[in-house]
């Protein structure tokens, strides 16, 4: 699930680009073309929401995927292949973004009737990019609609207080037999988290499931 996580703060970094202008400011609403690609290792299964495996999965992501599992594999001599980025979603999130305190900048997102898929997850997925993850398998779980909300009360680690941050959220899903499916997911954690050795951060809060 943590992958799920990394995925939607890459996409909160990325929209910040567009609100420069927001820091100083008190407050601000904009929407952006947001998607979620994620795995779930956990259960096998891909997300793409607010776009699909055909848009995502272009010649030159495919490429990329490819020579960065060479790259990898080869033991990460010379410098990385180029990312191309994945293209805009299909529908806008909604943002809204505040500066409070010494310079942490809060951001709420929340997203609703995104298109979506899950797809399963190839049973030797390399985990290096959506393409590659389910290019064996082929084969789609369901096609719905999404909606989810994340949180984050200090974007970029101003370290003027404890950072808690997350998401969750649901997809409806329909198979290609016409049965309903529901796929959840759910993250939250904080900058102030004590490790266990056998349990891991104690305030963390994660898990997904499939219905």
């Amino acid at each position: 699930m943590r992958r799920v996580v990394l995925s939607v703060t890459a996409g909160i970094v990325l929209a910040m680009a567009s609100a420069a202008g927001a820091l100083a400011a008190p407050a601000e609403r904009f929407t952006e073309p947001l998607i979620l690609v994620s795995p779930d290792f956990e259960l096998g299964l891909v997300l793409f929401v607010n776009t699909d495996r055909d848009t995502i999965c272009t010649a030159e992501q495919v490429a990329f995927e490819d020579a960065l599992l060479a790259w990898i594999e080869g033991g990460e001599v010379g410098d990385p292949p180029v990312d191309p980025g994945f293209p805009a979603g299909f529908e806008m999130v909604s943002f809204l973004v505040k500066e409070i305190g010494k310079g942490a900048l809060v951001q709420h997102i929340l997203g609703s009737g995104l298109p979506s898929e899950v797809w399963q997850m190839d049973p030797d997925a390399p985990g290096i990019g959506p393409c590659t993850d389910t290019d064996d398998v082929l084969t789609r779980v369901g096609t719905g609609s999404a909606r989810f909300r994340a949180n984050d009360n200090d974007v970029f680690g101003s370290g003027t207080r404890g950072n808690a941050f997350g998401d969750r959220g649901i997809i409806n899903l329909v198979d290609d037999e016409g049965n309903a499916l529901r796929y959840t997911w759910r993250f939250h954690t904080n900058s102030r988290c004590h490790l266990d050795e056998d349990q891991g951060p104690v305030c963390l809060v994660e898990g997904t499931a499939l219905s």
